[in-house]
C-alpha cells in the first residue's frame, strides 16, 4: 500500500498511552495466534497467521488492506469488549480478532520501567505484562508514539508486531475514501454461485460422509462450498450433540496439489485442526469442542479413502 506524503523521520510528539499518536502511520501489522489445544501434540500445532497492511491517520481513520480486501473504518479502539490489546475471556484468549488499532491505540496504562532498546531503526523500551492466560508477555513499546512495536509470548506461539513502520505529518483524504466495493461484490457473486452450484451437484449424489467412523451421531451433512470439476468440497457435517466429541465439524476435500486449505473453520485459532492426504486427496477436518483421537482419526481417514 503506497501513502503519498512526506514522511517523518525525526521529532515525532510523544504519544504515551493514550488514545493513539499524533502522527499518521502506515506499515504491516502481523499477528500468530496459537491454536486451541495444540499443548498435547496431537493434532500438530498450526498457528493461525494474518498480516494485514495499515494506514493510520488520528484521531481514529483507518485503511487495512489483507486477504484481497481493502476496508476503510473509523475507530478510536479496537473492535472488541476490551478495547486495544484486550483478549477475548474464555477457554482460549488467542482467538481475538487481529488488527493493527490493537498495538497503535493498546489502551495500556501503568507500564512499569524496562531496558531499552531499537526496533524499526526507533527507541524503543522493551517490558513484561502479565499476558492471558498467566504467562509473561514482552511487549516492545516506542518510546516516542507510545505505540506498542511488537507483543509476543515466551515459546514465540503468539506473536503480534507492526513492521515497515513510517510516520507522516498527515495522510490524504482520499486514502481513506470508500473503496470501490465492485470488487469485492464480484467476489460475494462468485462465492454464492459456487455455492448454489455445489449444492446443485451433489443434490442426486453421494456426499463424502464418515457416518460409519464418526464418534457420534451426524444430522445432514451438507456442501457450503467447492468445486464440482476439480473435487474441492467443503462440507458441513451437522454433528450432533454428544458429552466429550466434536460439537462441530467442517470437512475439506482438495486435490493433492492445491495449498492447505486456510479459510472457514480452518482460519480461526479456536478449532481443532487434522490434515491427512490419501492417495487421491488432501483432507482437513476443522473440529470445534475436542479434537478426534488418533484412532478414530485413523478410522476417519480409513472410511473416506474408501469412499473416494
Amino acid at each position: 500500500m503506497t501513502a503519498p506524503g512526506r514522511p517523518e523521520n525525526t521529532g515525532p510528539p510523544q504519544g504515551g498511552p493514550g488514545p493513539g499518536p499524533s502522527y499518521a502511520l502506515t506499515g504491516r501489522y502481523r499477528a500468530v495466534r496459537p491454536r486451541v489445544g495444540n499443548g498435547p501434540g496431537h493434532p500438530p500445532a498450526e498457528p493461525v497467521e494474518t498480516e494485514v497492511e495499515f494506514a493510520y491517520r488520528p484521531p481514529s481513520s483507518w485503511r487495512l488492506a489483507g486477504a484481497g480486501r481493502v476496508t476503510v473504518t473509523e475507530l478510536n479502539h479496537a473492535p472488541w469488549e476490551t478495547p486495544g490489546l484486550g483478549y477475548p475471556p474464555g477457554d482460549w484468549p488467542w482467538a481475538f480478532d487481529p488488527s493493527p488499532a490493537r498495538l497503535v491505540v493498546h489502551g495500556l496504562t501503568g507500564l512499569p520501567a524496562g531496558p531499552r532498546t531499537v526496533r524499526e531503526e526507533r527507541p524503543a523500551t522493551e517490558l513484561e505484562i502479565p499476558g492471558p492466560d498467566g504467562s509473561p508477555l514482552l511487549l516492545v513499546l516506542d518510546d516516542e508514539l507510545g505505540i506498542v512495536l511488537s507483543v509476543h509470548g515466551p515459546d514465540g506461539g503468539y506473536v503480534e508486531e507492526i513492521t515497515a513502520l513510517r510516520l507522516y505529518r498527515t495522510l490524504p483524504d482520499d486514502l481513506f475514501a470508500d473503496p470501490d466495493d465492485g470488487a469485492a461484490d464480484l467476489a460475494d457473486q462468485a462465492e454464492l454461485r459456487r455455492y448454489e452450484r455445489i449444492r446443485a451437484h451433489y443434490r442426486d449424489r453421494r456426499l463424502p460422509v464418515p457416518a460409519g467412523s464418526w464418534p457420534g451421531p451426524l444430522g445432514l451433512p451438507a456442501p457450503i462450498d467447492g468445486d464440482p470439476d476439480s473435487g474441492f468440497l467443503v462440507l458441513d457435517l451437522d454433528v450432533r450433540p454428544a458429552t466429550d466429541r466434536p460439537t462441530g465439524a467442517q470437512l475439506v476435500r482438495q486435490p493433492l496439489p492445491d495449498r492447505p486449505y486456510r479459510a472457514g473453520w480452518a482460519g480461526s485459532p479456536a478449532t481443532h485442526l487434522h490434515r491427512w492426504r490419501d492417495a487421491h486427496w488432501q483432507w482437513t477436518l476443522a473440529l470445534t469442542g475436542h479434537p478426534l483421537t488418533p484412532d478414530r482419526l485413523a478410522a476417519v481417514a480409513a472410511e473416506l479413502a474408501a469412499l473416494s
